[in-house]
């Protein structure tokens, strides 16, 4: 039987239909999908780096999906559980350690206590007393001064001016969140 001669009617070179082959593609969802699942990015310091800028720069809405695939190795999970997860103090429940405070806004850690000393605490804003001398006015800080001229005072935790109550009223408050769970 006689060799049968295979011919390219395409026109394309291998070195073409090669470059055809590594185009992205993308599956249903427009996710760009890889057509060649071995490749590996080599895990050194070079690509760590750009691990950090890529996780810099990712939505917070695809890192929660990554993290959530993550758990499933016993490892991160085990790691992830300390980051984020802590025990109640008196029932022992296990809740989420990082919340927002409802007294000042800010991230607090639940395993932690906050010290009494982090009161928000008015004080003299000298830029606001111009020309006041204090041995002529008496001194800046007084009852009388912080009724007349609270413009010229700060709150210490959030640095407005005395007309705005202070924000920070004794320990941190955990917000109830509305956020659904995933």
């Amino acid at each position: 039987m006689p060799e049968s001669e295979v011919i390219d009617l395409t026109g394309l070179s291998e070195s073409e239909s090669e470059e055809e082959e590594e185009e992205e593609h993308y599956d249903e969802s427009g996710e760009q999908s890889s057509s060649d699942d071995d490749a590996e990015v080599p895990v050194d310091a070079d690509s760590r780096l750009q691990l950090y800028e890529a996780i810099e720069n990712l939505g917070e809405d695809r890192l929660k999906r990554v993290l959530i695939d993550l758990v499933s190795i016993p490892v991160v999970e085990e790691r992830l559980t300390r980051q984020l997860l802590t025990l109640k103090r008196k029932m022992h429940d296990v809740v989420s350690r990082w919340e927002t405070c409802g007294n000042c806004g800010e991230e607090f850690d639940m395993a932690s206590r906050r010290e009494s000393d982090e009161e928000c605490e008015l004080e003299v804003d000298e830029s606001g007393f111009v020309d006041w001398d204090e041995d002529c006015h008496g001194p800046m800080d007084s009852s009388d001064n912080r009724r007349q001229y609270p413009e010229n005072f700060k709150w210490t935790c959030c640095e407005q001016d005395g007309r705005a109550e202070g924000c920070v009223h004794g320990v941190h408050r955990q917000v109830l969140s509305k956020k659904r769970r995933l």
